[in-house]
């Protein structure tokens, strides 16, 4: 059982209040309701507080060569619901030290990001990149697996903001519970790794150790779509 009692959230509606889906440090649901900020149809479903200090069930923690790692405060469930979020604007140089996720503003009417009637993710509405940096975004520190590991966090396509808006976000969940002091990972995609010249390597450590692969799911990271910004600074999109 996930200690504290942490639960999964409900998934945002659009034009409907949210409840914040921050817990505090001690494990308490946060009991702010967020509403539309600049007119988005779904807002980063963190209040102001949250917003600026992060989800209390997370932590970024040091980490011998990533500088830091993203671990649970608390035993996790599956499902549990956080926001990488962040500043809109253009995509960095790849030759820099960014996390930018590329940013798709969901429809203004249903919130969602979908091609109608289907599963697949719109990708013809790009609209510049999700910079956390300088902001009080957790999910930026979530390192990829390595070889030997596997992610236990995934997008699930669904993005928060507005085009042109000045914050955009995107929903991860867990894919399975996950214990405290456990890093949180994801796939950064093949691209991120081959635009910095950087090789991948496993990133648990003893104290913070990182889930390891499991054999018969050993070609599940080609199922998720990288979204990390891989843009080099000579092709760089400026955003309108």
């Amino acid at each position: 059982m996930p200690s504290r009692n942490i639960k999964r959230q409900d998934r945002t509606l659009p034009d409907k209040p949210v409840q914040c889906w921050a817990h505090t440090k001690n494990g308490t649901r946060c009991s702010t309701f967020v509403v539309s900020r600049e007119g988005e149809p779904v807002p980063v479903p963190y209040c102001n507080l949250h917003l600026k200090s992060g989800d209390g069930a997370l932590r970024k923690a040091p980490h011998p060569f990533a500088g830091y790692c993203l671990v649970a405060n608390f035993d996790l469930p599956k499902n549990y619901r956080m926001v990488f979020w962040g500043n809109r604007g253009r995509c960095p140089a790849s030759n820099k030290d960014d996390r930018s996720l590329s940013f798709y503003p969901p429809n203004p009417k249903t919130g969602r990001n979908y091609i109608p009637f289907t599963r697949t993710l719109k990708t013809d509405n790009y609209n510049g990149v999700i910079n956390p940096s300088f902001t009080g975004d957790l999910l930026q520190y979530a390192s990829c697996p390595g070889p030997n590991e596997r992610q236990n966090l995934r997008s699930t396509f669904q993005y928060f903001g507005k085009r042109n808006g000045k914050i955009g976000g995107l929903e991860y969940v867990t894919l399975e519970p996950v214990p405290k002091n456990t890093q949180l990972c994801f796939w950064y995609g093949s691209g991120w790794w081959s635009a910095r010249d950087i090789r991948r390597q496993d990133i648990g450590t003893k104290r913070y150790p990182a889930p390891g692969k499991k054999r018969k799911l050993c070609n599940q990271e080609s199922k998720t779509v990288p979204l990390f910004c891989v843009t080099s600074i000579k092709n760089a999109e400026t955003v309108k």
